[in-house]
């Protein structure tokens, strides 16, 4: 049998235009009636749309994580955090990879909001002001988005890592390490965060008078171009070479370390090395990779957090670019320091 308003009406005792107004989410209605109206609604089995039903009373908020998704330990990581970050809430997350997608981002969007998805968190690094923009325009205010790719001038609001701090945090390891010229493998210089990455770096260095920028290498995050470096940084003449460097993700970080090592260089005793986004990799490999650790599941958390105040209306669904940034911290290993000291820092108290 077909339930109809009439049924909910007579269930709850109010009038069929009520009901109307509180499943349509139209109108005037009291929170008693309404959570009245929708629990009689689930109970009934009225055939409700998830996205007119109050966020309390929802079993659960289907999340999209969309992206260019590309093999490796990165995208494992990103999307295990945030997998992670919904334990004991109501939040389910799924991966929608756009690699290849002809569509337009705007239609892709609005087509997962015909299929069930309550909100999206954006990760798509080379999107640019105009590309958000027209994002924004396009998808309904009732569908919260959240980007986690930063750029210059956020148009959306985003949740990201703070990148500054972390190639800040490299530099001052280096210096405390005693080395005094120091190199960067830099990621891709039209993406935001890798040009935050090097800025904290380097800003760093500008403002010591006992450390110097000695070496800089164009990079792209791949392990290919991390092996391309070490063959520029092998050709420098050992006067210029760097005594530390620091490299703008883990992928070119391998890349060039595996290149050292079948050379024959010996981490940390010839060079330093410290990489970004301590990946399990770095934890695995020999010597182990001291990184910037970029806590996943807080980024997930602190996402989801933004994505719940919208659905509850706590905040105004409009985009200001506002920025929450996601603390970093360095995780320090054999690939920068002494083994002892990688020991003492597991093991304070050991003697």
């Amino acid at each position: 049998m077909k339930i109809t308003l009439k049924d909910i009406a007579e269930d709850t005792g109010l009038s069929v235009s009520t009901v109307s107004r509180a499943l349509s989410r139209t109108g005037k209605i009291s929170k008693e009636n309404e959570k009245k109206i929708f629990e009689s609604a689930h109970r009934l089995n009225y055939p409700l749309s998830n996205i007119h039903t109050p966020i309390e009373l929802r079993k659960s908020i289907n999340i999209a994580i969309v992206t260019k998704h590309y093999t490796g330990e990165f995208y494992a990581s990103l999307f295990e955090g945030f997998d992670q970050s919904t334990e004991d809430t109501k939040a389910a997350m799924s991966l929608i990879s756009v690699s290849h997608v002809s569509s337009p981002m705007p239609q892709i969007v609005s087509e997962l909001r015909k299929t069930h998805y309550d909100a999206a968190v954006i990760f798509l690094p080379e999107f640019k002001a105009a590309d958000y923009k027209e994002l924004l325009t396009s998808v309904s205010r009732d569908f919260p988005l959240v980007s986690i790719a930063p750029i210059a001038n956020p148009v959306m609001d985003t949740v990201t890592f703070d990148n500054y701090r972390g190639g800040y945090i490299v530099a001052t390891h280096f210096e405390e390490r005693g080395h005094k010229k120091l190199g960067i493998i830099q990621g891709p210089v039209k993406q935001s965060e890798a040009m935050l990455r090097k800025s904290g770096f380097v800003d760093y260095i500008q403002a010591s008078d006992k450390i110097d920028l000695v070496w800089q290498f164009n990079g792209d995050y791949s392990f290919q171009k991390g092996k391309e470096a070490y063959e520029d940084y092998k050709r420098l003449p050992a006067s210029d070479k760097p005594e530390a460097i620091f490299c703008s993700n883990d992928g070119m970080t391998l890349g060039f370390m595996h290149s050292a090592i079948r050379d024959g260089v010996h981490i940390p005793d010839d060079i330093s090395v410290a990489g970004f986004d301590d990946l399990p990799t770095c934890e695995l490999y020999t010597p182990t990779i001291t990184s910037v650790h970029t806590p996943y599941e807080l980024l997930g958390k602190k996402t989801l957090e933004l994505i719940f105040n919208r659905l509850e209306e706590k905040i105004d669904k409009h985009h200001v670019g506002y920025t929450s940034l996601v603390p970093v911290t360095l995780s320090v290993r054999e690939s920068s320091t002494e083994l002892a000291n990688v020991f003492k820092n597991y093991y304070p108290n050991l003697t």
